[in-house]
């Protein structure tokens, strides 16, 4: 059953359980609506433009279309945007019903991504807990008779050997992977927040994270507790106990990697060198168990 699934500013609201096939609905009507203004007025551009050639040889069936300077002008820009809209918004519909298909909203998407990577070095795979079957995932966003969906939205149908806190319970356990991971750096050199800072050189401007996520405004000194990494770019969190900001909320976004340096405590880094060895160490014996078996 999809769940929130993200926000549209066309609609303005959110797109969730209970509006889901409504929306559906709404792409599928102006893709059909469009593609229908598209034929009209490239078949009216088509009779205007051979109008003389119709009237010698054709067979006087043909429809006379007059075209004036504004009446094509007019025509050329409707068709553009018909045209426009049936690549956009259709794409965006073959989107949402592949969304549905697997029953995965974006976000769940990104969190079924980060479970497969968290279990990438072991025999254990993720188990999607809402996906039913293809018919049966569309079944319970979309009907023929309606676009009201099934469930109250609480109690969600999941597959067998899931329950309904499959999914919380792997967002914990991500949370925690993202806590170990984080690792400190230190700002040695200031940086403005602009997305395409010139001054810092041609790669970081030609090589910017593909989100809309926003970029953090830094100064030398300050400490950044950083959880992605990019070649040319960094994602985290700005210890503001270093920049003196009283302000409470957290500022999180991406800064150029090549204005931080990490700060690695000795005994951090002995940890994490020993968990990594034995986490190598326990899959090859794993590897090695198997071999044995066969």
């Amino acid at each position: 059953m999809m769940k929130m699934d993200h926000h549209c500013p066309w609609i303005n609201t959110c797109v969730g359980h209970k509006n889901h096939g409504h929306f559906i609905a709404f792409l599928a009507s102006a893709v059909a609506g469009c593609s229908m203004a598209t034929v009209s007025l490239g078949m009216s551009l088509y009779y205007g433009l051979n109008r003389t050639w119709y009237l010698y040889y054709g067979t006087g069936k043909e429809p006379q279309v007059v075209l004036t300077l504004w009446s094509l002008l007019g025509a050329l820009f409707g068709l553009g945007l018909a045209l426009g809209v049936v690549i956009a918004v259709g794409m965006l519909l073959v989107f949402q019903l592949k969304a549905i298909a697997r029953n995965q909203t974006g976000i769940e998407d990104w969190i079924k991504e980060k479970a497969d990577y968290r279990l990438r070095q072991t025999e254990r795979k993720f188990t999607w807990p809402y996906d039913l079957g293809r018919w049966d995932n569309l079944k319970q966003v979309l009907s023929l008779s309606s676009c009201i969906p099934k469930g109250d939205g609480i109690d969600w149908v999941i597959v067998e050997d899931c329950d309904q806190y499959t999914l919380t319970r792997e967002q914990l356990r991500q949370k925690q992977d993202k806590r170990e991971r984080t690792r400190e750096y230190q700002i040695v050199s200031s940086y403005s927040g602009f997305w395409f800072p010139l001054s810092q050189g041609c790669g970081v401007c030609c090589h910017p994270p593909c989100t809309d996520e926003p970029r953090i405004r830094l100064a030398p000194g300050a400490m950044v507790r950083v959880t992605r990494w990019k070649r040319y770019w960094l994602y985290g969190e700005l210890d503001q106990a270093t920049t003196g900001d009283s302000v409470q909320s957290r500022v999180r976004g991406w800064f150029p990697r090549q204005c931080a340096v990490e700060v690695v405590d000795p005994r951090l880094y002995e940890e994490r060198v020993h968990k990594q060895a034995s986490g190598k160490n326990g899959h090859t014996k794993k590897v090695e168990d198997k071999k044995k078996k066969q």
